[in-house]
């Protein structure tokens, strides 16, 4: 028979190529019921051995994948959990995600990764997806959106990435510490000698500055030092666009001659302000000192090498997608008590050669 032909063998091997193995056929290959099949595929049940390993090396040979859009519309769960944070394509965000999805695949999710829009059409989707959680990292999202998805029903985990007057009934948090963190930077900071500490908090917006865990941190520590609020204000460099703040940070560097330690909101922002300071001839650490948050790879990397703030990302993912599953249990079987849902961490001060001097 020629290969073009179309025979009966080739009708019938091309029928079983596209034909979905059901749940059906691995119970007549493993010469079990549907019901033992379902217990071994949903582990929920005991099954003696012999016939689980019946159903696992049926399922492995007809290469059977249960239909998940199916179960989900069945157990009303996607098995999806969906990250929505600021900046997709920050190393900080990347490492959450990496860690969440190692924790969440373990457990029989997928994790997706979106960057917040706040407009209402954005958050339809969100809600309609159905997904089994969704995890916010984003100082922008807005909290009436958060309120919303929480009252839709789905299980909501909210990272503390600045301060929230009121957080919505039925929503998880996770605090990283960051607030005494960046307090602990600082002061190592005025303790090495710092008299005139600089804040760079591009591309944060000055209506913005109260919410912001950083400045509130700067402005503690600032007051504790004897700074009035006027001074703090002076001292932190804001307010200016994304293709023109390093033109004028450097300009405000070469005014400002008694700047001699400069903290900012991430790493890139602290290697950043590391070249600029050193293109103008301060060096570091002895002119400037640098303090970074998120303790990145570039604060290792560039030279010198940069004093961070490091945040517990791996610990902070995993008790995400815990809390995920928790408050999913809890909406089950009215268990999950409030202070089950807020989890505080605490930050690591990584210190290098941008802050390596003698107080």
């Amino acid at each position: 028979m020629k290969p073009n032909s179309k025979g009966t063998d080739g009708q019938d091997g091309e029928k079983k190529k596209n034909l979905r193995v059901t749940r059906a056929d691995v119970a007549k290959y493993a010469g079990v019921s549907e019901t033992i099949v379902s217990y071994v595929l949903n582990n929920n049940r005991y099954v003696a051995a012999e016939k689980r390993e019946r159903v696992k090396k049926a399922v492995a040979e007809l290469n059977y994948h249960p239909n998940v859009i199916a179960r989900a519309l069945r157990k009303k769960t996607s098995r999806q959990i969906l990250l929505i944070t600021d900046i997709v394509i920050d190393e900080f965000f990347g490492e959450i995600l990496y860690q969440l999805d190692k924790y969440a695949y373990d457990k029989g999710y997928l994790v997706s990764l979106c960057k917040y829009h706040n407009v209402d059409s954005y958050l339809g989707r969100v809600i309609n997806s159905q997904f089994d959680g969704i995890i916010i990292n984003s100082a922008g999202f807005k909290t009436e959106y958060i309120n919303q998805i929480a009252q839709a029903g789905t299980p909501v985990v909210l990272f503390l990435t600045k301060k929230y007057e009121q957080i919505p009934d039925g929503v998880a948090t996770i605090d990283s510490g960051l607030y005494k963190g960046v307090e602990e930077g600082l002061e190592t900071l005025w303790k090495k000698g710092a008299k005139n500490i600089v804040y760079l908090a591009e591309p944060l917006k000055k209506r913005d500055l109260q919410k912001d865990i950083r400045f509130l941190a700067f402005q503690e520590v600032g007051k504790r030092h004897g700074l009035t609020d006027e001074k703090i204000l002076e001292q932190t460099f804001i307010g200016f666009d994304e293709d023109l703040w390093q033109e004028e940070f450097a300009k405000y560097l070469a005014k400002n001659h008694q700047v001699d330690a400069v903290f900012t909101r991430n790493d890139r922002l602290a290697a950043t302000a590391s070249q600029i300071a050193q293109t103008l001839g301060r060096k570091i650490p002895n002119d400037i000192m640098i303090l970074g948050v998120d303790n990145s790879s570039i604060s290792r990397l560039i030279t010198p090498s940069i004093t961070t703030i490091e945040q517990q990302k791996e610990e902070m993912s995993r008790a995400a997608i815990e809390l995920i599953e928790s408050m999913n249990q809890g909406a089950r079987n009215g268990t999950l008590q409030r202070q089950e849902t807020e989890k505080v961490f605490t930050t690591k001060l990584i210190e290098r050669d941008s802050t390596n001097r003698l107080g």
